[in-house]
């Protein structure tokens, strides 16, 4: 599935207007129509967002669910040697990918954008770290920091005195997980939390410290609906969502399985919050039956280990 929310123009917050997308095809071609449609200049056209919102909010970054299915990278400088698309398929064909020229396009420096398929929705406390990521395999053509997870795209069009083109290349979509598992990201410079900003050795002291300390084992389950440790508030919220944030809602549930043992000492592992939750999805949708949970899983325990107790 891939999705976008549209806003009239810059300063547009209301996230209701929203398409959905069966297929990467039928995505590509709604852009391939939309770059034929007579723009004066910038303020004249619609903004789209890979960002998905919770019902009922704003644009605003703390509202963002999930990017869903889709990212898109500026270039502004690229020097073009020879053919533009050829040397866009060279650097950058083994992936899904529309390319568009945006409003400032001249034919002397042309400036556009690259639109990727992703074969997943990327959770918001993942934007920042898969942004990076993808900057960083694509050679930094982009700006690899963002702080605007809300980061939305005027539209593609056939602009007034603009160089407008578009093209698209065949390859396979981007997996995130890939890619962040190939570009790990640093945060913890910034970071508010004071274990984060110890050096590695002592911050991996203190970890396996908490790790050493889980010896309380007596706990004993056969499913996710009789263990200790089910987050049942969270689970009663996920049931609830009727059109998107499934992936998120899912993430803040092994988040919350993870602290529940946690806080009384259980050592926990992966595979148990990703058993409980792969039989959680089965009796609520079968939204993850094709997905690899043990990421996410792993990235929950990590959550827990370095920040403690989840409220």
């Amino acid at each position: 599935m891939f999705s976008l929310t549209i806003f009239q123009n810059q300063w547009d917050n209301k996230t209701h207007r929203k398409m959905h997308f069966k297929s990467w095809d039928e995505f590509r071609d709604f852009l391939y129509k939309l770059s034929k449609l007579p723009k004066k200049g910038k303020r004249d056209a619609e903004l789209l967002s890979p960002a998905i919102y919770e019902t009922g909010t704003t644009r605003a970054n703390k509202n963002v669910l999930a990017w869903a299915g889709w990212a898109a990278v500026d270039v502004d400088d690229w020097q073009v040697e020879g053919n533009l698309e050829h040397e866009l398929r060279d650097r950058f064909g083994a992936y899904n990918f529309i390319c568009y020229s945006t409003a400032s396009s001249v034919s002397s420096m042309p400036k556009f954008r690259l639109v990727f398929e992703l074969n997943q929705s990327v959770p918001a406390e993942r934007i920042k770290h898969f942004w990076f990521s993808l900057n960083s395999e694509l050679e930094a053509v982009g700006d690899k920091q963002t702080k605007d997870v809300s980061r939305m795209y005027y539209i593609p069009a056939d602009y007034a005195g603009a160089n407008n083109f578009i093209f698209s290349n065949t390859g396979r979509a981007v997996d995130p997980d890939e890619l962040m598992a190939k570009w790990p990201y640093e945060e913890r410079k910034t970071s508010g939390n004071f274990l984060d900003r110890l050096p590695d050795a002592f911050r991996d002291q203190v970890i396996a410290y908490r790790k050493d300390k889980l010896d309380n084992t007596d706990y004993v389950w056969t499913s996710y609906q009789d263990c200790p440790f089910w987050p049942k508030r969270m689970a009663a919220e996920y049931i609830t969502i009727s059109s998107e944030g499934w992936y998120r809602k899912m993430y803040q549930i092994m988040i919350g399985i993870a602290g529940n043992a946690v806080s009384r000492g259980y050592p926990i592992t992966a595979t148990q919050i990703v058993e409980m939750c792969r039989q959680f999805d089965m009796d609520t949708g079968k939204w993850y039956e094709n997905r690899p949970m043990e990421v996410e899983a792993n990235n929950a325990l990590e959550y827990v280990y370095i920040n403690g107790e989840v409220k």
